[in-house]
């Protein structure tokens, strides 16, 4: 007898990844701060100065900045595969919800690609998770802002990010650098709008989808 894929309340693994998003926003707030204040230092000296010029105190304060960035990056990494894992598992939901399927290696195998096929369309996916999993006796109604936001915060993050790290390779004086900081102070602060809103996102998908199930349940039951 063919089995479909159970259906999986994904409340818990939300609150997990979004715990684990506080880490690197915690570094995108240590960014701002430390950056900062490393501006305020670098502002008592000729932007002409030059980077190996500076005193050893002032050089491994920079190095700080640079080791914040570069954490951040690698946590947000890490935390992209709980997103990995958290877009998979919706997704099989939805199967879960509205298709007819048969549960197997095979279909799961399939449904991994599919993803990955449209990760450039991730946008879409999200919104069709949103909008689908209404169960029909709910007037609740999506915002239609939240998805741009949250595509537009993540393009800008990586484009600052990229650029700060392409205009570090060749800074050469203080001048140089602080350019580099406000690419940084950008991304820090694109990265805590994507962080917030995915948040509001994966939350109310969740509710959505636990919901529908139970909508459907209901139905079933009184099929019976």
């Amino acid at each position: 007898m063919s089995q479909s894929y159970p259906f999986y309340d994904l409340t818990r693994f939300t609150w997990l990844t979004n715990i684990v998003s506080v880490f690197p926003g915690a570094l995108c707030v240590a960014g701002l701060v430390h950056g900062f204040w490393s501006w305020q230092e670098l502002s008592a000296l000729q932007d002409s100065t030059a980077l190996t010029s500076l005193t050893v105190g002032m050089r491994e304060q920079l190095q700080t900045d640079t080791l914040i960035r570069e954490a951040q990056v690698m946590t947000t990494l890490v935390l992209v595969l709980f997103y990995t894992y958290w877009v998979y598992y919706s997704s099989r939901n939805m199967m879960s919800l509205f298709e007819e399927h048969t549960r197997s290696t095979k279909q799961s195998f399939k449904l991994f690609l599919s993803l990955l096929k449209r990760l450039h369309k991730i946008t879409r996916l999200i919104d069709a998770m949103r909008y689908d999993s209404i169960p029909p006796d709910h007037d609740h109604k999506p915002a239609a802002w939240l998805l741009p936001v949250w595509s537009l915060s993540l393009v800008s993050a990586n484009v600052c990010k990229l650029t700060a790290v392409y205009m570090m390779s060749s800074a050469a004086t203080i001048a140089d650098f602080k350019t580099v900081m406000l690419w940084a102070f950008s991304a820090y602060a694109f990265y805590l709008v994507f962080y917030i809103v995915t948040a509001r996102i994966t939350f109310e998908v969740v509710w959505l989808q636990k919901l529908s199930h139970d909508y459907h349940s209901i139905r079933l039951s009184d099929a019976d």
